[in-house]
């Protein structure tokens, strides 16, 4: 017999709000980890390392009819655009390459592992390093990114390590 709280569970997921509920709870133990151990003081960059978090735990299931498949792609669809308008077609042909990958997979594929937790935010690493002059980048908006994926990862319980 199917318990009751199996199913809700499931449909919370499906429904991406489970995630995002993930999400906010591991950020906030972020934030307090960091105030507790690093005498860090609240600014308005929690606002922006709270929506990487969130988009880091719709990520891994933009491989499949989800609400972060359609703001993921949205938000490919304006960039590509802009980067076509102004003539910076190598980067709108690297979007579009980069942006077919997960609808090659299967869904709980490859952007239901580990090693993609760490992965697909590492451009915000390597942002510096290519582009000093946008100052933004590093571990500063790395790490919210990545502890909103893992906490999707738990959510669904889907470590995988491969």
């Amino acid at each position: 017999m199917i318990h009751v709280s199996c199913i809700l569970y499931q449909l919370t997921m499906s429904l991406y709000k489970g995630h995002l509920a993930g999400g906010i709870f591991v950020f906030i133990l972020y934030v307090l980890a960091l105030v507790i151990f690093f005498s860090f003081k609240p600014n308005m960059n929690l606002l922006i390392w709270f929506g990487l978090c969130m988009l880091g735990a719709l990520w891994p299931d933009v491989d499949t009819n989800s609400l972060g498949q359609k703001l993921f792609y949205g938000i490919f669809l304006v960039l590509d655009s802009f980067f076509l308008f102004t003539g910076l077609y190598k980067e709108a042909a690297l979007l579009g390459f980069f942006a077919l990958l997960p609808i090659v997979g299967k869904h709980r594929g490859w952007t239901h592992t580990i090693w993609a937790a760490f992965l697909i935010p590492s451009p915000m690493l390597l942002l510096p390093i290519f582009k000093p002059e946008l100052n933004a980048g590093e571990l500063e908006y790395y790490i919210p990114v990545v502890i909103g994926y893992l906490s999707h990862l738990i959510l669904d319980w889907e470590l995988k390590l491969y």
